[in-house]
C-alpha cells in the first residue's frame, strides 16, 4: 500500500477560507476538514467511523490523540483513513478492505464503510488547489461536513454530506490529506 502526499493549501484569497488550522494528535494516515471550525480541543475534524470501532457508516468526529500502544485494527485508530490517488478511493487504515461509499437514495447521501471493489461510489478525486475531495462521476459535488457540531461523548462529530461544491462555505468543504 503506497501513500501520497498532497499538500494542504490555504490561501486567504477569495473562495478559500481562512482557517484556524487543526492541531491535530492523530497519527497519519488521516484525513481532517482544514479548519477547526469548533472543535473544542484545537484538534480537528478527521473522517471517522460512526460508533467506535468497524461500523458501517462514516462522519467525521474529533481527531483522536496517538497512542503507540494500539494496534493497528485498534477501534480507536478508526479516525485514521487514507486517500489512494491511483484508484480515487478513501480507505480505512485500521479495517483493511474497507473503504468510503457513497449510497444515494434520491436527495439523500450517507457515507458508508463497505469492501473496496471499485464502485464509481467509492471513487473520489481531491483537487489539491481548492482542498476539496469531489465524487469522480459527479465532479460538482463534494465531500463536506453538516453545519451542526454534535456531542460525542468527551468528543464532538459532524455528519459528513454531499452537497454541490459551489452551494458550501468553503471551512465546510476543504480538506486536509495527511500521509506518513
Amino acid at each position: 500500500m503506497r501513500y501520497y502526499v498532497l499538500p494542504l493549501i490555504l490561501l486567504g484569497t477569495s473562495g478559500y477560507a481562512q482557517a484556524d488550522v487543526p492541531q491535530v494528535p492523530t497519527n497519519p494516515p488521516y484525513i481532517v476538514l482544514s479548519d477547526n471550525l469548533d472543535e473544542p480541543n484545537g484538534y480537528g475534524f478527521c473522517i471517522d467511523t460512526t460508533s467506535r470501532g468497524l461500523t458501517d457508516l462514516a462522519q467525521t468526529h474529533t481527531c483522536k490523540p496517538a497512542d503507540a500502544s494500539r494496534a493497528r485494527d485498534d477501534r480507536d485508530n478508526d479516525t485514521r483513513f487514507f486517500y489512494d490517488p491511483d484508484t480515487g478511493q478513501i480507505a480505512s487504515f485500521a479495517f483493511d478492505g474497507v473503504c468510503l461509499q457513497a449510497l444515494r437514495a434520491g436527495q439523500v447521501t450517507v457515507f458508508a464503510l463497505l469492501e473496496c471493489n471499485g464502485h464509481p461510489r467509492q471513487t473520489f478525486v481531491y483537487d489539491a488547489v481548492s482542498s476539496t475531495v469531489k465524487m469522480a462521476t459527479e465532479t460538482d459535488m463534494c465531500i463536506t461536513v453538516s453545519e451542526e457540531t454534535i456531542p460525542a461523548g468527551p468528543w464532538v462529530k459532524r455528519d459528513l454530506v454531499l452537497q454541490s461544491c459551489e452551494d458550501v462555505d468553503a471551512s465546510l468543504k476543504q480538506w486536509s490529506i495527511v500521509t506518513e
